[in-house]
């Protein structure tokens, strides 16, 4: 297994272990509906005023924050190619196998640039985060998605992230995420997705979470890093 192949969304990620046909299908499960309507509507916020012409989802997955590029020329890179065919029909652009650390696109190419829970599982994340702001243009933005161990969710399931595809994870504390992208802009960090897992009354209770959970943003185990890249020098 590449670095950077087993890259999904937070709260979810069963892992490369399974096929990507099954990873995809985590979406569509209870947990899934719920942690995944929380994370797109965190990044699509995030996102709120860029209008992107063009867009790449770095470590695309099965391309399901697609959406959230709606209106943009979007490009979604992956290493693992099984994951690219699920994600192709989903983006408005193309597919390019590759890890996030060696970007194969030209400088300043994209106004918006995604990595959804992709820094956990790289082996350089200075390197990874250098890249993503090298292909973005100037005064367009870097949006950074990354997974909270010390969240509700995160100690509900401090057993499950201490096996199987978890145990190569290594998690980023606010600081250190946003110590990330100091260096490439102004940086702005915002937590989402309280919920320790799925339960009855979710549908009802989730909502009241993240509004009340705002007040605490270091406790949400979805960490948004919105990177704005300076317009000149």
């Amino acid at each position: 297994m590449t670095a950077g192949t087993v890259q999904g969304t937070a709260a979810g990620l069963a892992g490369r272990d399974r096929s990507a046909a099954d990873y995809d299908q985590w979406f569509e499960q209870p947990w899934g509906r719920c942690a995944f309507a929380v994370e797109s509507n965190a990044v699509d916020h995030a996102a709120a005023g860029t209008h992107p012409a063009r867009a790449l989802d770095a470590g695309c997955g099965t391309g399901r924050f697609s959406k959230v590029l709606a209106g943009a020329y979007s490009v979604g890179i992956d290493p693992d190619p099984e994951m690219l065919a699920l994600a192709c029909p989903r983006l408005a652009g193309r597919c390019v196998q590759g890890v996030v650390e060696h970007l194969p696109f030209r400088d300043e190419t994209f106004d918006l640039t995604l990595a959804i829970t992709v820094l956990e599982f790289v082996v350089d994340r200075e390197v990874a985060v250098a890249e993503l702001a090298r292909v973005t243009r100037p005064g367009g933005r870097i949006i950074v998605g990354a997974l909270n161990p010390h969240s509700p969710w995160g100690l509900a399931s401090r057993r499950r992230l201490r096996s199987g595809v978890w145990c190569r994870a290594r998690f980023l504390d606010r600081h250190a995420l946003r110590s990330l992208g100091a260096g490439h802009g102004r940086t702005s960090l915002h937590g989402r997705l309280y919920a320790p897992g799925v339960f009855p009354g979710i549908a009802l209770a989730g909502p009241v979470l993240e509004t009340i959970g705002r007040i605490a943003p270091a406790w949400g185990a979805f960490q948004t890093l919105i990177i704005d890249k300076p317009t000149g020098p």
